[in-house]
């Protein structure tokens, strides 16, 4: 579904000058301080855009109501924070009154195109050795986590790598916001829901659960961000191989400290350690990816998980990629 088309029922609410920069298919982040200030994310550099004409709280209010109830949702002074989803699977996310100070804050992440990992191999994002090495252990079934920061370009790769799947595989694919575009077609995608009036919240972990009794090849996990990450760590050590999820951390290893540390949430009586060597058993390999100052997204890592030392609390991990680090500009 085409960008203009998913957002022609709410667009007119909008000013024009916003209209605009919501259809440009250069911008993947749009931002919208309240009234402070538009600003925009072009090829991974955010740039101030100055707007021919000025818009009203009330006109920005109104618009992110007509998105919100679009979706079946409501912005509320009770219920001040919206994350939710257009057809075309554009992330919208919303703080509005009380919390937000000058006018509703409302950041809208685009998805114009999905790229293939030939694509991200040419553009310098991905070594071809990493491609081959990552889809070798998809198709061996083993387990793994996509890792970075904010904007580094998880969900990108993760659906460049998940073509590489096998369309014969069942795959049960399970997002808090709902985003990646699957190939194969024996996939099912279900979307963990935010509690609203008259619907209770369906959360990851009770859709995991569920998935396990749907017969997956593969579970495809959005995001790990809470105690579900022990949830994930039962599943792929009780035999579901294939699993591939993506994760907020600063570095690879880092990955899998913030996978137990979000495990451990969920069981804080059951030694560090212990979670610590399930997070080992579970994981094979961890691809980190970053945004380095430029703009430019590239994989940074990809490292081998082979094991767990007890004596010294440490992931027996083995590089397989380092990327060159590029040192920072002379101010």
């Amino acid at each position: 579904m085409s960008t203009a088309h998913a957002w022609e029922k709410v667009l007119p609410f909008f000013e024009d000058d916003l209209q605009a920069l919501i259809l440009d298919p250069t911008i993947s982040d749009l931002m919208i301080n309240g009234t402070t200030g538009v600003y925009a994310d072009r090829g991974g550099v955010v740039e101030h855009i100055p707007l021919r004409n000025s818009y009203s709280v009330e006109r920005l209010e109104a618009a992110i109501q007509r998105v919100a109830r679009m979706m079946g949702q409501d912005l509320t002074l009770q219920n001040p924070i919206l994350n939710t989803r257009m057809p075309d699977g554009s992330r919208v996310a919303v703080v509005g009154a009380p919390s937000a100070i000058g006018g509703p804050t409302l950041t809208i992440r685009k998805f114009n195109r999905w790229y293939s990992t030939d694509e991200l191999i040419e553009s310098g994002s991905m070594p071809l050795t990493v491609r081959d090495q990552v889809v070798s252990f998809l198709l061996k079934k083993k387990n793994g986590i996509i890792a970075g920061g904010t904007g580094s370009g998880k969900t990108t790769l993760m659906k460049a790598i998940l073509d590489h799947v096998p369309l014969t595989d069942r795959l049960i694919v399970i997002e808090q916001v709902a985003e990646l575009r699957i190939l194969q077609p024996n996939a099912v995608r279900w979307e963990a829901v935010d509690a609203i009036p008259g619907q209770v919240a369906i959360l990851p972990s009770a859709l995991l659960a569920a998935a396990l009794r749907h017969r997956p090849d593969r579970i495809i996990f959005g995001e790990i961000r809470d105690e579900c990450a022990n949830d994930l760590l039962q599943a792929m050590n009780t035999g579901h191989g294939g699993t591939l999820t993506t994760l907020h951390a600063k570095s690879a290893w880092d990955a899998l400290s913030r996978l137990s540390n979000l495990a451990l949430s969920a069981r804080p009586n059951i030694n560090h350690s212990f979670i610590r060597s399930e997070t080992a058993e579970a994981i094979d390999f961890v691809l980190y990816c970053e945004r380095e100052q430029n703009g430019k997204r590239r994989v940074r890592e990809l490292i081998e998980v082979t094991g767990y030392d007890f004596a010294t609390q440490a992931f027996l991990t083995a590089d397989l990629y380092r990327a060159e680090i590029i040192p920072a500009p002379d101010l």
